[in-house]
This record gives C-alpha cells, sequence and structure tokens, in this order.
C-alpha cells in the first residue's frame, strides 16, 4: 500500500544490539549461578550431569511442535547448557569407531558441543573406558530400523554394569566424498561396516568395478581414485568434494543410540510427566513356554513390550540371554510387582536402566535413570 513505508534498518539493527545485550547479561547471570550449583554439588557429592532436568527444561521452554523457530531454539538452549555444565565438568565421551559420525552426532544432541570424545575400536572397549573411568560416559548404536538390534552393542549391555541413561533416534545418512570430482574417477571405496552394508545398492549399481574396502578406522586422505562413504558431519568436516548425498538404501533408515554410564555418575531423576522407557536383560530358565510366561508378565498388567532382543551367551552353549524395552519406568508398583514374578522363572535378572523419550523434528531425544 502506498501509506506503508519500509522498515529503518539502522533502527531494527539497533534494536538488536539491545537485545543481544540483555541475552549477554542474563548468559554472564546464568554462568555465575551454575558456578554456585557447582559448588552445592561439590559440598553434597551430588553428580554434576542431570540430563532429564535439563531436557525437561529444554522442552518446557520451546514448547510443542516443529516449526524451523523451535528447531533453532532447541539447538541453542542445549548448547546454551552444555556450555554452563562445563563449568562444572567437561564430560569425556567414549565412542566406538564403528558408526563414529554418527554417535559423535548423536553424542553432540545429548552433551552439546561442551564435550571431548574419546575413540576407541569396538563398542565393549567403548563401554570398558567407561567402567575404568578413563571416560565418563560412552554412546553406541542399539536398534536401526533396516536390520533391528545391534549384536555387539547386546553383547556389552549383558556383560556390562553399566546403566542406560539416555537414548538418541537420528536418520542415518551416508555420502560419498573424495578429491576426485566424478564417479568415473573412482577405483576404492572405503567405509566401515555398517557404511558398506547400508549402500550396496548405490555400490553396485554407480561404481561395480570399485573395490570396497571395509575399515573402521581408516584415515581420510586426498588419495587418489579413493573415496569415503561417511556421516553427514564427517562428510562435512573432511574437506572432500561430495560426489553423492544420501547414497543409503533405505532413505528412512534410523538408528538407536544408547547413552551408558557409570551408576553414581548421574542424577537419578524419575518424573511423572514425562514418558519412559525401561531396559531390562534376563536368562530364562530352560524348559517349555518360559519366555512367553514372563513377557505375559508384564504383559498381563498393561505394561507393552516395545522391543525384544537374544544374544548367546558366551561361556555357556546354545543357552540366551534376552533384552527387552518396556513402556514404563522401573519404580512403577506394576513393573516391580511383574518383575517378583519373572525372578523365579530367571537365573540371570537385571534392570539396565529407564529413561524418557523426547520427540524433536529430525531427532528424538531421551534422557533418564
Amino acid at each position: 500500500m502506498q501509506g506503508d513505508q519500509p522498515e529503518n534498518l539502522e533502527e531494527i539493527r539497533g534494536e538488536l544490539n539491545s537485545v543481544t545485550a540483555e541475552i549477554v547479561t542474563l548468559l554472564r547471570r546464568r554462568l555465575e549461578l551454575c558456578r554456585r550449583v557447582h559448588s552445592a554439588k561439590r559440598e553434597t557429592s551430588t553428580p554434576t550431569l542431570d540430563l532429564t532436568r535439563e531436557e525437561e527444561l529444554v522442552s518446557k521452554l520451546v514448547g510443542e511442535g516443529d516449526s524451523t523457530q523451535n528447531r533453532i531454539l532447541v539447538r541453542l538452549l542445549r548448547e546454551i547448557i552444555s556450555a554452563c555444565r562445563s563449568i562444572q565438568s567437561e564430560s569425556i565421551i567414549a565412542v566406538p569407531y564403528a558408526m563414529r559420525s554418527h554417535c559423535m552426532e548423536a553424542a553432540r544432541t545429548v552433551f552439546g558441543s561442551s564435550c571431548t570424545f574419546s575413540l576407541v575400536g569396538g563398542v565393549e572397549d567403548a563401554f570398558s573406558s567407561v567402567e575404568l573411568g578413563s571416560s565418563d560416559f560412552s554412546i553406541a548404536p542399539y536398534e536401526g530400523t533396516a536390520h533391528g538390534a545391534y549384536p555387539y552393542t547386546l553383547d556389552a549391555l549383558i556383560e556390562s554394569e553399566l546403566r542406560i541413561i539416555g537414548e538418541v533416534v537420528l536418520p542415518v545418512e551416508y555420502h560419498l566424498v573424495s578429491a576426485e570430482r566424478s564417479l568415473s574417477a573412482i577405483r576404492v571405496v572405503v567405509g566401515d561396516v555398517e557404511a558398506i552394508w547400508a549402500c550396496q545398492r548405490f555400490l553396485s549399481a554407480n561404481l561395480p568395478s570399485a573395490k570396497i574396502f571395509s575399515s573402521p578406522n581408516q584415515p581420510i586422505t586426498k588419495k587418489k581414485g579413493w573415496a569415503y562413504l561417511l556421516g553427514t558431519r564427517e562428510a562435512q568436516d573432511s574437506g572432500l568434494n561430495t560426489l553423492a548425498l544420501g547414497v543409503q538404501d533405505d532413505r528412512e533408515n534410523a538408528t538407536r543410540f544408547v547413552v551408558v554410564g557409570r551408576r553414581g555418575g548421574f542424577n537419578i531423576n524419575l518424573k511423572g510427566n514425562i514418558h519412559y522407557k525401561t531396559t531390562l536383560v534376563f536368562t530364562a530358565t530352560n524348559r517349555p513356554g518360559v519366555l512367553a510366561e514372563i513377557l505375559a508378565d508384564f504383559g498381563s498388567r498393561g505394561i507393552n513390550l516395545t522391543m525384544i532382543g537374544s544374544r548367546p551367551l558366551r561361556k555357556k552353549k546354545w543357552e540366551y540371554a534376552f533384552i527387552i524395552d518396556l513402556d514404563t519406568t522401573e519404580d512403577n508398583p506394576l513393573f516391580l510387582e511383574a518383575l517378583e514374578q519373572v525372578r523365579g522363572k530367571t537365573t540371570l535378572l537385571r534392570v539396565l536402566g529407564s529413561y524418557p523419550t523426547l520427540t524433536s523434528d529430525r531427532l528424538k531425544i531421551s534422557m533418564g535413570k
């Protein structure tokens, strides 16, 4: 309309500067409060990490919805919380080489950027690093939409005394990068086992003559004729040319990553206003129908089973351990009642943790006990 006048750019910038100054003032105040929190926690020997409280705060402040503004706010709030938490303690996260790019992305979603990564060989090595105190927490792939539970993570959970304290669900994408500028120049493709498995159809159709080299810790170089299958952040950081985006065969491919920690290394804070899952491991007595009975003990009390996996026991031939996820908390009276019924039908029974799930646009984040 003729009467409308364009906004004055300098006036808008002046207001922006004023708002930014207010933000800085409030951030300084928050940092000071975090220092006081650190002192109070040190006096009472309270662990630094309280992921449930942090995620509940983010969810409350941002609210529901998947708008662009909400996604930006969630990222900013997590980074602010992460930076403030680092005043108390900067977490060391043990990351296995398998799916390391996605594991690190999942860890940054949970802990923010103010954390340090320790790359180790396998999932069991990563868990051992936490058990021995070399790392504070670890993160590993747990279950994928394409091929179910990850055996090596189930094995590590069965053998370990660590607790599951959270999960992150991420879309798993792979990109082909190289110093070359065309697919026709590629003679060798390097990736970890998971990457090669997830991109088989693309490799067969587009690079049928290339040698496929599986290596979880192969250095990324500008070697002539070589290409690499990398996750999004690793591909961006590689400094190489992106020859193809999203080359995974399943476009809807997603993976759950679990965060684990030592007992006493994080705050226990189950709250009734968040939806939780509980994971437990057991070995059943050897008689017909016992597994069905165990599952019925939970189902008959209205407790929903969301995942079941099994792994052969290493020290006992033809015997198996089961890991199940249930829609409940471990302090739920009905769950405790079912657990007592199950106890007499098992030779091993251990609760691995209770953790809530928060859904946010591209990511699903859950933290908990």
